[in-house]
């Protein structure tokens, strides 16, 4: 859905599965970013027929967190991203953004992005990721974690990079946890949208939180873009 004609693409998040994928168009989504587990990949054509047959389509599909050494999950991921005409968010909890070039060096077809880490500084991201010429999947509550001047932050990666910045992860967050319903956590999400808003990005932008909280969050982010 958009919440304006000339609006951002914002997708809903769930597992690609019939039950999960209608309660997403429940909620008012017509895109979902998909969230797998390795089962979904094990079962690949299945995985695929049930995106096709729901009523949302995939605007982007993330990677199952697996270990590096576990490629055949990437590729799969890849796969499924060319398959459904989606974007391809690279991330994993146990793969550190140093070893981003291994994890590039697999290949992909899909359009990707390597989404920002809980705790990665700008500095980081720019010498593993950006200055590399990989495109970066913003996690908003993850820089939160990483940066003091978070908006200061957010708005210099926007201007920066904003071609290397494919998709936006949107959701709130303490210092500590991320991951919140909107109006749980400590950023001013107000104020995040309207960066966004006046930046140049013009990808989807998914709203990161649990599936019970993302309605609560679609209703808040088009209350944020209309101001």
């Amino acid at each position: 859905m958009s919440p304006a004609t000339d609006g951002p693409t914002v997708a809903g998040k769930c597992e690609p599965e019939p039950d999960a994928l209608t309660a997403a168009a429940d909620r008012g989504f017509d895109v979902v970013e998909l969230y797998l587990e390795r089962e979904h990949l094990d079962d690949f054509e299945r995985t695929v027929e049930t995106v096709r047959d729901a009523t949302v389509s995939a605007a982007s599909v993330h990677t199952p967190h697996v270990t590096p050494e576990e490629r055949e999950y990437y590729e799969l991921t890849d796969r499924l991203a060319v398959a459904l005409d989606a974007y391809l968010v690279l991330h994993s909890k146990y793969v550190m953004h140093a070893f981003a070039p291994d994890v590039a060096a697999i290949g992909f077809d899909a359009s990707h992005g390597h989404e920002n880490n809980t705790g990665a500084s700008i500095l980081h991201l720019e010498e593993m990721i950006l200055a590399r010429d990989n495109d970066l999947v913003l996690d908003t509550a993850h820089l939160y974690t990483a940066e003091r001047d978070y908006h200061d932050a957010l708005e210099y990666l926007l201007s920066t990079y904003p071609d290397q910045i494919g998709l936006i992860h949107l959701t709130d967050s303490t210092r500590r946890n991320d991951g919140l319903p909107f109006g749980d956590g400590e950023i001013d999400l107000r104020a995040t949208v309207e960066t966004i808003r006046e930046s140049a990005f013009d990808g989807p932008i998914v709203l990161e939180v649990m599936p019970d909280a993302q309605a609560d969050a679609r209703q808040a982010f088009e209350r944020y873009w209309a101001d």
